[in-house]
C-alpha cells in the first residue's frame, strides 16, 4: 500500500492531468456564468452545462474575444488543481464563442470597446493618392477574389505595381498570417496597401473580426483599403480601414481611374479654359466699346487704357494657356508612360501561351511549354526549359 501526503497527493493528480490532457487537441465546452476581472490582470469565470460546472482562470492579455454570462464558449488550456485551496480549476489559454449567436455577441462587445477607443473615427482616416504607382496586395494568389481584382485594375489602368503577400484568409492561422504580411508591407514605400477576398459564412469571415489584427491594420503607416466581399456582415477590419471596398472589383475600381475618364476630364478641362479665354476677350471687347462711346475729350485716355488692357488680357491668356499647355503635357506623358507600347520599348517583354494569353508569373509555364515573346519591334517564339531556380 502506498500512502501520499496531501501535496504529493495534489501533485499526482496535476501530473496526471499533464500526462493525458493536451491543450491542442482538447477544450471543455460550456455557458459562461460569474465571468469577472479581477485587479485589471486575471479572468475569473464558471463554465457549466446541465449537470455540472468548472471554474477557469485566465491571464486577461489572452483573452482573445470578449465574453460574458450566459455565452457558449469553448475554451483551450490545461486543468490543475491548486494546492493551497485543493480546488479543481481549468487554466484557459484562448477562448472560442460557439455557434453564430455567441460570435455576434462577442463581436458586438468588442465592436463597442474598439469604438470607444476611437479605431473607427472617420477624422483619422486617410484618402488614397489619384494615381497610385505601387501597392501590396494581401490576398490568396489562389483566390477568386485576386483573379477578380488583377483583372479589374488591368483593364481601367496601366503600369501598377502590385506585390502579393500569399495569406490564409479563414481559419486560426488565418489572422497571424495576415500580420505578417501586414507588418512586411510596412518597410517598403507603397502607395497603399489592400486586404481582400471574397465573400464566405459568417464563421468564415471571423479572422477579419479578430482584435489583434484589426490593431495592426489601425497603426498602418501605409493607407489601407479592405474589402471582404460579404455586403450583409461588415467585419471591424472594414470598419478600421481607411477605405472600405465592397468587394475585390470594387476595391480595384476605388484604387485606381479609368483611362477613358481621364481622357475625358482633360478634353472637359481643355474647353472650360478655351471658354474662359474667350470670355476674358469678349469682356475686353466690351469694355473697349463702352470707352469708344465717351465723348471726344477722353478718346486719348480711353485708347491708352484700352491697349494696356488689351495688353494685359493678351499676357493673362498667354500664361493660361503656357499653363494648360504643360498641364496637358504632363498628362499625355503621363499616359504615355503607362501604354504598353512604350513599357516595351524600355527593354521589357511580354509572354504569352499560344492561346495568346498573357504569362505573368513562372509558375503558371512548365518545361516544354510553347510561348511567344513580344518585344516593341516584333515577336520571337521560345521553349520553357526546366530549371530548378526561383526567385523568392
Amino acid at each position: 500500500m502506498q500512502i501520499l501526503s496531501v501535496s504529493e497527493f495534489v501533485n499526482y493528480i496535476n501530473e496526471t492531468f499533464r500526462a493525458i490532457w493536451d491543450p491542442y487537441q482538447a477544450g471543455v465546452e460550456g455557458e459562461v456564468s460569474e465571468f469577472r476581472v479581477s485587479q485589471g490582470q486575471w479572468v475569473n469565470f464558471n463554465l457549466k452545462d446541465e449537470a455540472s460546472m468548472v471554474s477557469c482562470f485566465m491571464v486577461l492579455r489572452n483573452l482573445n474575444v470578449p465574453i460574458e454570462d450566459g455565452m457558449r464558449i469553448r475554451v483551450y488550456g490545461s486543468p490543475r488543481v491548486y494546492p493551497k485551496w485543493g480546488k479543481l480549476s481549468f487554466n484557459a489559454d484562448r477562448v472560442e464563442p460557439i455557434g453564430e449567436g455567441s460570435l455576434r455577441r462577442a463581436l458586438q462587445l468588442l465592436r463597442t470597446k474598439l469604438e470607444a477607443e476611437g479605431l473607427f473615427d472617420a477624422s483619422r482616416k486617410r484618402t488614397l493618392p489619384r494615381f497610385p504607382k505601387k501597392i501590396a496586395l494581401i490576398a490568396s494568389k489562389t483566390s477568386a477574389a485576386y483573379g477578380d481584382f488583377i483583372r479589374i485594375v488591368n483593364e481601367r489602368w496601366s503600369g501598377l505595381e502590385i506585390d502579393l503577400y500569399h495569406v490564409v484568409v479563414q481559419g486560426d492561422r488565418a489572422p497571424r498570417t495576415i500580420m505578417r504580411a501586414l507588418e512586411a508591407a510596412q518597410t517598403h514605400d507603397y502607395d497603399a496597401i489592400v486586404i481582400t477576398r471574397g465573400g464566405g459564412a459568417f464563421e468564415e469571415l471571423m479572422a477579419f473580426n479578430d482584435e489583434t489584427l484589426v490593431r495592426a491594420i489601425y497603426a498602418s503607416k501605409i493607407p489601407t483599403l479592405v474589402a471582404i466581399g460579404h455586403e450583409r456582415d461588415k467585419t471591424l477590419a472594414e470598419e478600421v480601414a481607411d477605405i472600405r471596398g465592397s468587394t475585390p472589383t470594387d476595391c480595384a475600381r476605388i484604387l485606381v481611374p479609368d483611362k477613358r475618364d481621364v481622357l475625358y476630364e482633360l478634353s472637359a478641362l481643355e474647353g472650360a479654359v478655351a471658354a474662359g479665354v474667350k470670355a476674358l476677350i469678349d469682356e475686353a471687347h466690351t469694355r473697349v466699346q463702352r470707352s469708344l462711346e465717351g465723348s471726344l475729350h477722353w478718346i486719348s485716355s480711353v485708347k491708352l487704357r484700352v491697349e494696356q488692357r488689351t495688353n494685359e488680357t493678351e499676357e493673362a491668356w498667354r500664361r493660361w494657356f503656357e499653363g494648360l499647355r504643360t498641364r496637358v503635357d504632363s498628362i499625355t506623358r503621363l499616359i504615355r508612360s503607362v501604354d504598353p507600347k512604350t513599357v516595351l520599348k524600355r527593354g521589357y517583354a511580354m509572354i504569352m501561351d499560344k492561346k495568346g494569353k498573357v504569362k505573368t508569373d513562372a509558375v503558371s509555364m512548365k518545361a516544354g511549354d510553347m510561348v511567344s515573346i513580344r518585344l516593341h519591334d516584333g515577336s520571337r517564339d521560345a521553349t520553357i526549359l526546366p530549371t530548378n531556380q526561383t526567385l523568392f
